[in-house]
């Protein structure tokens, strides 16, 4: 049986429209997709930040003798004395670097390189 409106047709199913607010569907959806991009991004600098920590911890833990080895006979080189083949005398750089500054002051020195009268041996 069907129910009749006041006017006695048949009543017929209708559809009603849902308004859906659209500025706020997309507004969420940014914030979702900036913030899902902050993620990723602090993410991978975090990343990063941990793997190049972790190198320079792996490298300063690690031994390099030939490397040390190097250094301790550049120290012992450079605090020694010893008369070159060539006639010339080593002397240990803080000595020789007190010579210099005893025997030529600053001032004097940059004056007559000024001068265009370079100190030659």
């Amino acid at each position: 049986m069907t129910i009749g409106s006041e006017t006695g047709a048949p009543d017929l199913p209708s559809v009603e429209l849902e308004s859906v607010d659209a500025i706020s569907i997309l507004s969420f959806m940014l914030v979702f997709i900036i913030l899902l991009g902050g993620l990723v991004w602090g993410g991978s600098y975090w990343w990063k930040s941990e793997a190049d920590r972790t190198g320079r911890r792996m490298a300063a833990e690690a031994s390099y003798p030939d490397l040390e080895r190097l250094q301790i006979a550049g120290q012992q080189q450079l605090n020694r004395y010893e008369i070159l083949a060539s006639g010339a005398v080593r002397i240990p750089v803080e000595q020789a670097i007190l010579k210099l500054s005893e025997e030529f002051p600053a001032d004097v020195r940059i004056s007559e390189e000024m001068q265009g009268n370079h100190i030659r041996e």
